[in-house]
């Protein structure tokens, strides 16, 4: 029996030996890094009824701690073609490399794309098995998508990186910008009661020599790129374009504020105070008074004193509880602009037609196939509760006028 299991042994070694090995064979599909050219920002543009792709890649030979001052850190490759798959095939025949796509951080659209409707070129990013979902989109105004792409940023070594974190970092801290990923965008296009929005920018000042490096090689700038606000869409096309008060009002209805600031008028006096939003949260309240439509927005906002522009004694509670009202009418009004201009573009961006969905679903099974004129005619009421928290560490603002020698 002792010889028997000795012979036994290597045997089964062997077998599993061989099942290892055609179980561990590789990866079947594997390229090297030489053979391809990593995309990180996509500019699409329309030009003579087609789409001129512009395509950002990064140079590997500039990533080294000891790269060339004298070279970009990026090569710009541009095509046109009727679809958004061929003209990255087309690419090649300028590129000595295949462009690989799955690590773009910056899809930018001009705006006649926009307009003219951006689910055919979604469709491919979402159909190709190398993109990955989890990329920005951006509309540029006045300027062409080829322009942004080309464009140099001061901050990062890579321009799309520094476009891609500039929009992540002012979402965060400055209200009127909205970060929408293409998974959000995909998800609104097949709702129904809510319309989609993208963050829209564009190159403020000397494009030509934005797209130099002489843009980086001086403390001013010719040339740099800005996030305004947001553009509204109806279904996939560009409809309009909100200012940056309009974006605060659309931000803070659908619950994307986690801190901004905001200036208000001082009562009873002249100048300005400003605050820091610290917590925000609107609830969508919807009703039907007489067979329509009715919404309330129910609004808790928590927020600090960050500057003083006025003589006020914050000592005194009836002075603190006057620039809490202040704060609370001007919001108010931000919201009612908001959404009277989102009415005005027959677009309901704030998800009101989902909250009839959800609360009153029979109903709204009437309304949903002419549901943009009704949300062009639908009375909103609104209601906050502005509370100021913390006024800093000094209690009065400094003096600042003059006061005479002895």
């Amino acid at each position: 029996m002792r010889r028997t299991s000795s012979l036994l042994s290597p045997l089964c070694l062997v077998i599993c030996m061989g099942v290892l090995m055609m179980l561990l064979t590789g990866c079947w599909n594997r390229r090297e890094l030489n053979e391809l050219a990593v995309v990180l920002a996509v500019g699409i543009d329309s030009a003579d009824g087609q789409y001129e792709v512009s395509v950002q890649v990064a140079e590997p030979s500039q990533m080294s701690r000891n790269r060339g001052s004298d070279r970009s850190p990026v090569s710009i490759f541009s095509q046109k073609a009727s679809t958004l798959f061929e003209a990255l095939r087309k690419i090649t025949t300028k590129s000595s490399r295949k462009m690989y796509v799955a690590h773009i951080r910056l899809v930018i659209f001009d705006e006649q794309t926009a307009r003219n409707g951006i689910k055919e070129p979604l469709d491919f990013l979402f159909r190709d098995h190398e993109v990955r979902p989890d990329f920005y989109i951006v509309v540029t105004k006045g300027t062409t998508a080829k322009d942004v792409v080309s464009f140099i940023t001061p901050t990062e070594m890579l321009p799309s990186i520094g476009l891609y974190k500039t929009l992540k970092v002012s979402e965060k801290v400055w209200a009127p910008t909205a970060a929408v990923k293409v998974t959000e965008m995909l998800e609104k296009l097949s709702k129904t009661g809510v319309e989609p929005v993208l963050p829209w920018g564009k190159i403020v000042g000397d494009v030509e020599k934005g797209k130099t490096m002489e843009n980086v090689k001086q403390s001013t700038r010719f040339s740099e790129f800005q996030y305004f606000g947001v553009s509204v869409f109806r279904d996939d096309r560009l409809v309009g374009w909100l200012n940056e008060s309009d974006s605060k009002a659309y931000n803070y209805i659908t619950n994307n504020v986690s801190s901004t600031v905001g200036k208000i008028k001082c009562p009873q006096s002249e100048g300005d105070f400003v605050v820091e939003v610290t917590r925000s949260k609107v609830k969508i309240v919807p009703s039907i008074q007489q067979g329509e439509p009715r919404i309330q927005l129910d609004t808790k906002i928590e927020a600090n004193l960050g500057e003083i522009g006025c003589p006020v004694d914050l000592s005194d509670e009836a002075t603190l509880h006057a620039m809490q009202e202040a704060a609370q009418e001007s919001l108010g009004k931000i919201f009612m602009h908001g959404v009277r201009e989102a009415q005005s573009m027959g677009s309901d961006i704030f998800g009101f037609g989902e909250a009839f969905h959800r609360k009153y679903p029979r109903q709204w099974a009437q309304w949903k196939a002419n549901w943009n004129q009704k949300f062009k005619q639908i009375p909103v009421e609104i209601k906050i509760d502005y509370k100021l928290r913390k006024i800093g560490k000094i209690i009065s603002p400094f003096d600042n006028s003059p006061t005479e020698k002895e």
